[in-house]
């Protein structure tokens, strides 16, 4: 027989989730949320065991205030977007807390980061929402550079929210409230964009995350929309799937978005309260993950 699998729980249970966010997988398979609501980070397993929890309520720390992004470096440490606090913490794999960066002011200061995302070689890139730019810095904090004012040209950003690094080094922003996507070199070169206000295919309802697989295929949440969008990494549409509900396959306002190294996409659907994890053909709409059992 076979079976369709959720990571995390609506509210309840070991696994519970409130308003998961940001969500991340390391190089064994293992997936991180950042749960917004409780102001902590679970791990789990790819099958939805938990691993390890972390972190409270509060401005300490190993204390969160509304987390939205999460990523991974290649040593295995967790940074964590912690949103309110206008700060990253940096810990190891399982939570022992490392070092931490962002204030309100000064050259590297961070105002409500959203999105997180880490290159090949450990720089951090981080959008500094509020200030509607982007920040990228080394694995220990130290500022590199910046680049984005607000407005709605080339270059520029309405409350960017995710940020994704492909193999060659391109930064992909999720531009939400300016409803598009826009890719640039690691130092901030305007490359391209794609998308516009609406409900069709390339089209994007405040998009607030977005992940790249193997193939540098590129997956944006379009939030408002309730679904998933799959583009090439120029923006050509190839598939989308989702909509409004609690079903499987159907999301309730989705955040964050991972990809494995099998190419399983997993999403925090957010208000439904859980993690839904997906296998994506290139010619066909996405269904839920099925796993056999004899």
């Amino acid at each position: 027989m076979s079976k369709k699998w959720f990571l995390g729980s609506p509210v309840t249970g070991a696994g519970e989730l409130n308003e998961p966010s940001g969500i991340a997988i390391d190089s064994s398979g293992n997936v991180y949320v950042a749960d917004l609501t409780y102001g902590r980070i679970k791990k789990f397993t790819t099958d939805g065991k938990l691993i390890a929890k972390w972190g409270t309520s509060g401005m300490g720390d190993n204390q969160f205030n509304f987390p939205h992004g999460i990523a991974i470096d290649s040593l295995g440490n967790a940074y964590v977007a912690d949103t309110d606090n206008h700060r990253i913490q940096k810990f190891t794999s399982d939570g022992k807390f490392i070092t931490k960066w962002g204030s309100l002011k000064g050259e590297g200061e961070l105002n409500a980061p959203h999105g997180i995302a880490v290159d090949s070689s450990d720089n951090v890139y981080v959008t500094d929402s509020s200030n509607n730019c982007i920040k990228k810095f080394t694995s220990d904090g130290k500022f590199i550079t910046k680049w984005g004012s607000s407005g709605t040209g080339d270059g520029e950003f309405s409350s960017p929210s995710g940020i994704a690094v492909d193999s060659q080094g391109s930064v992909y922003v999720a531009d939400s409230s300016n409803s598009r996507l826009q890719k640039f070199t690691s130092d901030g070169k305007f490359i391209t964009k794609w998308g516009s206000k609406g409900s069709g295919d390339g089209e994007f309802n405040f998009p607030s995350n977005v992940a790249i697989d193997s193939s540098d295929s590129v997956y944006i949440v379009d939030t408002t929309n309730n679904c998933i969008q799959k583009f090439t990494s120029d923006g050509k549409f190839i598939t989308k799937w989702g909509s409004k509900g609690s079903g499987d396959g159907e999301f309730n306002f989705p955040k964050g978005i991972a990809i494995d190294s099998l190419g399983t996409v997993y999403v925090a659907d957010s208000s439904n309260h859980r993690i839904q994890a997906f296998r994506v053909s290139v010619s066909t709409p996405a269904p839920p993950l099925v796993t056999d059992e004899d």
